[in-house]
């Protein structure tokens, strides 16, 4: 939310906030079924998943962190048909698939995981399929409160708590046995009506020293200070090459769990009578030897340029949008295989910078 100027807790201006018991908000969400689907982080094994649910009362609000983001669960999936075309002898029919989409109340979305969202806003603008789905999902946040060893959101300004108003509707933040909700948006406001106790001055401080409490659990740490132009002067570092011959594997894990990677392909896909080809979009991945070829040869040939181009992606390029790649999550570090950590790759070309400048990407 947007900040009283030092703390930063407090609701932003014409924000409704109250206070709620806890075990009031299923019964609620569930009357808005069923124009509403409803999903949010729901427990499978050992990890949290974020999945489309019947019930408000399969959700599990106090989690730690999910593989997949659930911005690109539900708003970017990771294949998409765009058209199809038909064929009959000499003549041919073109159908745009429709850029439709189901009314959704997405739940539990952490602040980093907002932020990402609205680092893919940036990027779908114009996107008709992207748009349906925002436009149609109302995106109700909840300030983390469990952030895993691998979390540095608190470095890149992205978390443990939200504090501006841009890219979600609503916000909980969990009390004990009551939740802090404040509503941000108009549709927010109409659809979730919320009966609670009016949020005086304690209720601000018992939230400002709750996101102390959590931000002193995140232990990884990192100066991003400088760090745009101290990554363009080391392209040739030791610590790309180093890496990537002795632990990368170019599985590209790293670019599937990214909340904030946006790269894809388009396919045609043609059936076995030659009558109808499908084009679809999926996800793609930088880590891939074939994602740089381009007639004559591939620009990024070697896994240390691969895996450059990742975490110069993550933690450079703020030019592109305004800010870093990176939303402070961790998921490339902990679903990498060998555990390669991007925030350590930076901190030793801190420790050891070269001197001679290079724009080789």
């Amino acid at each position: 939310m947007s900040g009283n100027g030092t703390t930063g807790v407090r609701a932003s201006p014409g924000c409704k906030a109250v206070l709620t018991p806890k075990e009031s908000l299923p019964g609620l969400l569930d009357s808005l079924r069923p124009a509403y689907g409803l999903a949010g982080p729901v427990p499978l094994g050992e990890q949290t998943v974020f999945s489309r649910v019947d019930s408000a009362g399969q959700l599990k609000m106090d989690y730690s962190s999910t593989m997949a983001p659930p911005g690109k669960l539900f708003l970017y999936p990771s294949r998409e048909n765009i058209l199809r075309f038909r064929t009959e002898g000499e003549s041919a029919e073109v159908e745009s698939f429709p850029a439709e989409a189901a009314k959704t109340l997405l739940l539990g979305v952490h602040a980093c995981d907002v932020h990402a969202v609205v680092y893919l806003d940036k990027v779908f603008h114009n996107d008709p399929f992207y748009r349906a789905r925002r436009e149609n999902t109302l995106l109700v946040a909840i300030n983390c409160t469990e952030p895993t060893p691998f979390c540095f959101c608190s470095s890149v300004g992205t978390g443990p708590f939200l504090r501006a108003g841009e890219g979600y509707d609503a916000v909980l933040t969990d009390l004990g046995e009551h939740y802090l909700v404040e509503l941000v948006s108009d549709r927010a406001g109409d659809l979730l009506r919320i009966e609670g106790e009016a949020v005086g001055e304690n209720v601000w401080r018992r939230k400002a020293a709750r996101e102390e409490e959590v931000r002193g659990k995140i232990t990884k740490r990192m100066d991003v200070e400088g760090l745009d132009e101290l990554l363009l002067r080391n392209t040739e570092h030791p610590v790309w090459s180093e890496t990537a011959d002795s632990r990368c594997l170019s599985c590209a894990n790293c670019v599937m769990v990214c909340p904030t990677c946006f790269c894809h392909d388009i396919v045609d896909r043609v059936d076995m009578a030659l009558t109808e080809t499908v084009r679809f979009r999926h996800w793609d991945a930088c880590q891939d030897q074939k994602f740089a070829a381009v007639h004559g040869g591939n620009f990024r040939r070697t896994r240390a340029a691969r895996l450059r181009q990742f975490v110069m992606h993550k933690l450079d390029y703020t030019a592109q949008f305004d800010t870093m790649g990176t939303v402070g999550c961790g998921r490339c570090i902990q679903w990498c295989p060998t555990r390669i950590d991007l925030t350590e790759m930076a901190k030793e070309i801190q420790r050891s910078p070269g001197e001679k400048p290079s724009l080789a990407r």
